[in-house]
């Protein structure tokens, strides 16, 4: 019987040394393939890193570039004011120096006139004595006090338009950009 418990427990002892074997497998498999795992991981890191390192330049690279095309068209923008703010002094000056000058009657404005005078024709229907300015190239003036304000209206008009260029270079150079 004796050797009945020694045959059971050569057996028990095969199957400890069997488990112990596939248990070691076991834990080496397990080892190796978290190794393996590991570095599969630290590569990914490294790709991912770089890849996020790449990204962040092209976006550097990019914030530059939409800085400098700003500054650019700033700098654009600035000059095409001073320009135009320049242009539309000037004429506003010229249009008050020329109300100035009106108002004071140093200067005349005039509109041409029919001759009243004249019958059908432009030859005079009486027998009043006619000179070089009569017909239809007579020319009459307007008072001074009117024409200062004609010229003030038309020094309006005129800013009008200057401001409308300048707006609409402004807004197609922004367009374009």
């Amino acid at each position: 019987m004796l050797t009945k418990y020694k045959l059971v427990g050569q057996i028990l002892g095969v199957l400890v040394l069997v488990a112990a074997l596939i248990g070691g497998g076991f834990a080496a498999g397990w080892q190796w393939q978290a190794a393996k795992g590991a570095a599969a991981l630290a590569t990914a890191d490294s790709l991912h890193a770089h890849a996020l390192g790449e990204i962040t330049r092209a976006a550097a690279g990019q914030l530059q570039r939409q800085q400098q095309r700003a500054n650019e068209l700033q700098q654009q923008l600035s000059e095409l004011d001073n320009k135009h703010y320049a242009e539309m002094t000037d004429v506003q000056q010229d249009n008050n120096q020329l109300a100035v000058e009106l108002a004071a009657a140093e200067q005349r404005l005039s509109v041409r006139i029919t001759n009243p005078a004249a019958g059908a024709g432009g030859v005079p229907s009486s027998g009043a004595a006619t000179g070089v300015d009569n017909g239809a190239g007579a020319r009459a003036d307007i008072h001074p006090a009117i024409a200062a304000s004609l010229v003030r209206v038309t020094s309006r008009a005129d800013e009008c338009r200057s401001r409308l260029t300048a707006l609409q270079n402004w807004a197609r150079l922004v367009s374009t950009n």
